[in-house]
């Protein structure tokens, strides 16, 4: 780092008495103690200002029964603050401190910190120093050592976000029904015994009741038809496309008062000639004492017909199979396809204010969504929904998280802990980590959202954090790419300006005065005044606030003397 050395006159060479200096001639000496500060401009991190100072007295400059006590004190308008004083002592003072010998000099160096408060941030470092010797004291004058303070981690917005918990709610659900009919061996006849069976007259009340229901709409109608694995492969085809002929014709007759069908799109017909998928499952379903046989003649042979002889040839098998597997094969299966049509958006509303207990689960929590500018009517909704259901932790999240976006971070904490009582997870996890650093619990925040895996608010809030204890590369690796002021702030107190640059730029905030300012910082830095003059000056029409800052703000020192600057803050 580039030394800065300032030129303090403490020892005076004027008289020489007995081999020391007086105490007056120590004031008024025109000799140096030189002073290297470190940084040569004072910074704040992590809210403190560290200061380190070394300092070299020259040969035959302090007397050797004299104490110097050095303070260097932060002036700033409005104020100062003083740091830890230090002393340093002739050769012939007992005590603990520091000795100077007088013929050769010496050197002693000094380091403290102090907490940073916003008045300090156009602010001058100097030593005052008081010299004593027996009963006599002479105070020095003040001496400028260095300017500050360079205070851009102070601008990190705490501005954590909360998750809320989402909905399951589906505005329109499918749903379906099934049925089937079955024939005799090589037949297609449907027989009047299947055609009233118990699955079939089921289904034709769910088409009626569909019919009738205007919340209900028919989607369309599959027609599976199958073949059992047995016999030519010719005479297979044929039977399945004649039962899936037979199967549509029957269930056509149930929708033929619906003239709006378009019967092309609206029946799927499918035919299978051999159901060997049917058939496996079938036997490992079944309590055939040879299954495992039957299903590892399946596994070794590719070929069907080598299947089909396989079983032939194994007569008790065989029988069995046809007893108890293959009429099962032998079908039309019916699959009618809907759709339960939910509540619009609108309807939603009007139940809220006139019917609310009738809103279902998901449609409750999704109700308060449609609400958006409206937190009091979300909170409402929210709790409504707390009370019928106590123990699904999403109402207490998004009650905690409508509170804490109403600022009643307290309110939000309480609702938080209950959700987290109920199931404790991630999201529940960031939005407690939020109220911690909204309260700036540091610590308590920064253990719950470690816990918040895969949220991404948590994130951003980490990222907070790290500028606020001075990590800004870890802060910056937590923001990522997201574009916002407090990534484009971390990425410059990270040393990447041209990144700060560009995420803050393309975030929903990019218009606001402060990723503007921030990237006249970022100008600033690199050394390039167009970007610099450019966007302090648009940040300063935006937010007249901001020329105050910045007209005390030491990033900007190497430009307070040009008119461009004066005329851009004044």
């Amino acid at each position: 780092m580039k030394r800065l050395t300032y030129s303090l006159a403490i020892i005076s060479l004027i008289a020489l008495v007995a081999g020391c200096t007086s105490l007056k001639s120590m004031q008024e000496a025109a000799e140096e103690i030189n002073y290297t500060v470190e940084p040569e401009v004072l910074e704040m991190h992590a809210g403190e200002i560290a200061v380190s100072i070394s300092g070299k007295v020259p040969e035959k400059y302090f007397n050797k029964k004299a104490t110097a006590t050095i303070t260097p004190v932060l002036v700033y308008e409005g104020g100062e603050t003083a740091l830890t004083p230090v002393s340093i002592q002739g050769e012939k003072v007992e005590g603990n401190n520091t000795s100077i010998a007088f013929k050769e000099g010496g050197s002693f160096t000094y380091s403290d910190k102090k907490a940073y408060k916003s008045d300090m941030l156009r602010s001058e470092l100097e030593v005052r120093i008081v010299a004593t010797k027996g009963n006599k004291t002479v105070e020095f004058a003040p001496y400028k050592l260095a300017d500050g303070i360079v205070a851009t981690p102070d601008l990190v917005q705490v501005t954590p976000k909360v998750a809320y918990a989402t909905d399951k709610f589906q505005k329109d659900v499918p749903a379906s029904e099934m049925a089937q009919v079955n024939f005799d061996k090589n037949s297609s006849n449907l027989k009047y015994t299947e055609k009233r069976a118990d699955d079939i007259q089921k289904l034709q009340e769910f088409i009626t009741e569909v019919k009738e229901n205007e919340r209900k709409r028919f989607d369309n109608v599959g027609v599976d038809a199958y073949a059992s694995p047995e016999g030519s492969q010719e005479l297979n085809e044929g039977l399945a496309n004649d039962r899936a002929d037979v199967g549509k014709k029957f269930i056509d007759n149930e929708f033929k008062d619906l003239e709006e069908l378009d019967e092309t799109e609206f029946f799927l017909k499918n035919a299978t000639p051999e159901d060997w998928t049917g058939f496996e499952k079938l036997v490992r379903e079944s309590n055939l004492e040879e299954k495992d046989m039957i299903l590892r003649v399946i596994q070794m042979n590719s070929d069907v017909n080598e299947r089909e002889k396989e079983f032939r040839n194994m007569t008790k098998i065989f029988k069995e199979l046809e007893a108890e597997i293959h009429p099962k094969l032998r079908r039309s299966e019916f699959k009618v396809n809907i759709t339960l049509i939910g509540h619009t958006d609108a309807e939603i509303k009007n139940l809220v204010d006139a019917d609310i207990d009738s809103l279902k689960q998901e449609e409750l929590l999704y109700a308060a969504t449609l609400y958006p500018e409206d937190l009091e009517k979300q909170l409402m909704i929210y709790t409504n929904y707390t009370e019928k259901f106590q123990g699904d932790w999403r109402g207490h999240n998004n009650v905690g998280a409508a509170q804490f976006e109403l600022d009643n971070v307290d309110a939000a904490r309480t609702a938080f802990e209950k959700a987290k009582a109920a199931k404790a997870n991630a999201t529940v996890f960031n939005n407690l980590g939020a109220v911690e650093l909204i309260s700036g619990n540091i610590e308590s925040a920064e253990e719950n959202l470690k816990s918040a895996t895969g949220v991404k608010q948590a994130s951003a809030s980490l990222g907070i954090i790290k500028i606020k204890q001075a990590e800004y590369e870890t802060a910056a690796n937590y923001f990522g790419d997201n574009c916002c002021f407090n990534a484009a702030l971390a990425n410059v107190l990270a040393g990447d300006n041209d990144a700060a640059i560009r995420l803050a730029e393309c975030g929903d905030d990019k218009d606001e005065a402060m990723n503007y300012y921030i990237k006249a910082v970022a100008g600033a830095r690199k050394a390039d005044t167009e970007v610099m003059f450019n966007n302090l000056r648009t940040a300063c029409t935006k937010d007249a606030t901001l020329k105050t800052h910045a007209a005390k703000d030491v990033e900007f020192v190497n430009y307070f003397d040009e008119q461009t600057f004066k005329n851009i803050v004044e």
